[in-house]
């Protein structure tokens, strides 16, 4: 059997890269934007012992902005919220506002020194209410107002991990009286 001539054997194997490349391209374009998707923040859940989390993040790094909380059978969502660019500062008591899906929660909480930042970090109990959990459920942005600053964070994505954390609050408490 006579081989083809090297031009030929050339020609044929350029043929099948110009093959291959329309199947390998796409991964190939898509992997550095999934790559620096890993590091967009997002709405994600955790759990620390009996205590379930809907975290806005980047998930396996120290950037959090805000966090809730909740336990079996609470009647209150735990608020954790770092006010970096708000111009808040520590042991200072502002008004604070969350808006979302056309309604909103009003409170005042003291700040506390974020040892990273320097800024102020916020901590409040919300009413496991209606009005949080039409919030929680809404398009568009959450928006949080501190000190005259607006940050907002998009509610894309949140719809499943905030299902997950209403039904940890809607879980029965344990019978042993643990979850507090």
């Amino acid at each position: 059997m006579t081989q083809p001539p090297p031009a030929a054997r050339f020609r044929t194997r350029l043929r099948r890269i110009f093959l291959i490349i329309p199947l390998i391209a796409p991964a190939w374009v898509a992997w550095p934007a999934a790559a620096q998707d890993d590091e967009r923040p997002r709405w994600y859940n955790d759990t620390y012992d009996e205590k379930t989390f809907l975290i806005y993040g980047v998930p396996f790094s120290d950037y959090v902005a805000m966090g809730f909380e909740c336990t079996p059978g609470a009647q209150v969502v735990k608020l954790y919220l770092s006010a970096e660019n708000s111009g808040a500062r520590p042991n200072e008591t502002l008004p604070i506002r969350l808006q979302a899906g056309g309604r909103h929660i009003q409170f005042s909480a003291t700040g506390l020194e974020n040892q990273d930042s320097g800024g102020a970090d916020f901590h409040a109990d919300l009413p496991l209410d209606d009005t949080l959990r039409h919030m929680l459920g809404a398009g568009g942005d959450l928006d949080i107002t501190i000190k005259g600053h607006t940050e907002h964070y998009p509610l894309a994505g949140v719809a499943g991990p905030a299902a997950t954390l209403l039904a940890a609050c809607d879980a029965p408490k344990p019978a042993d009286g643990s979850a507090q």
